[in-house]
């Protein structure tokens, strides 16, 4: 079976069930494992590396408010590549492509390959999402067995953490130009550390917030966990938030207690490493 995927995630996943060799084509943002980096890329980003976070903000609006795509896909590499299966996501419009405009945009090429290639979409937004698509591709390719193992070693490691209790609040920030709450399973991961999430409930959206809103909260600490950077990455940004005049006067920037993570790896992707993330916390 020849695979395509078409985020991070998906990547994992797969070479997680032990079918790296079976990936023909991954996206420009797979970097994990290691071993998949000579892979063939089927995709790109309008957005260039090292653009600011606030001028990205400004390209992701104004794309989605025009219906403009923020990625494209190497139509000729896909139909070379011919895959068996094509695995994207519905669930974040900045994270990757989705299925439905994989499949538009390969009805517009006179060709025979969704004659026999299958597109899924990964649509977790949760813990028990994540694990509940991971079974669901592990019965697609042949290894659920091998899916259900890893998810009951997943299982397991989140209720080793889920037992320990903090009675304090959390504030985790996808981003900081303009500052957005976390969204989806990461309230989750902040439950599962023990912690008591300052905003966001699992499952819900990442909404922006403003500064008045972070002071109303209070939180007893902050986490930086903008979406995509690494731990390096969210160092620089943790400093702005001292910078910042307009929250600098709570207790957890005087007090020093904000810390940096690297969320690429750990936070902003719909995979089983989300429980490590929830251990770093």
């Amino acid at each position: 079976m020849k695979i395509v995927t078409l985020l991070p995630a998906a990547t994992e996943i797969i070479c997680d069930l032990g079918l790296s060799q079976n990936l023909c084509g991954i996206s420009h943002e797979c970097d994990y494992p290691l071993h998949v980096k000579d892979k063939i890329r089927v995709t790109s980003s309008i957005i260039s590396k090292n653009t600011s976070q606030n001028k990205i903000d400004s390209i992701v609006k104004g794309a989605i408010e025009q219906s403009l795509p923020l990625f494209e896909i190497d139509n000729e590499k896909i139909l070379e590549l011919n895959p068996d299966l094509i695995i994207t996501q519905g669930l974040c419009e900045v994270c990757s492509i989705s299925k439905d405009k994989i499949e538009a945009k390969f009805n517009q090429i006179p060709c025979t390959l969704f004659n026999k290639t299958k597109v899924i979409s990964l649509n977790g937004k949760t813990f028990s999402d994540i694990c509940e698509d991971i079974i669901r591709i592990g019965e697609i390719v042949g290894k659920e067995e091998i899916a259900r193992k890893l998810i009951n070693e997943a299982k397991q490691k989140s209720k080793n953490i889920t037992n320990k209790r903090i009675n304090k609040s959390l504030l985790l920030l996808e981003w900081i130009e303009p500052y957005f709450t976390p969204g989806h399973w990461i309230p989750e991961q902040i439950e599962m550390s023990g912690f008591l999430s300052s905003v966001g409930e699992k499952g819900e959206k990442s909404r922006e917030i403003l500064s008045e809103e972070i002071s109303y909260l209070n939180p007893d600490y902050i986490g930086l966990i903008c979406c995509g950077y690494n731990y390096e990455e969210n160092k620089t940004f943790a400093q702005n938030i001292y910078n910042d005049d307009s929250i600098n006067h709570l207790d957890a920037i005087k007090k020093e207690q904000i810390y940096a993570f690297d969320s690429n790896s750990y936070f902003s992707r719909p995979s089983l490493r989300i429980v490590e993330g929830a251990i770093q916390l």
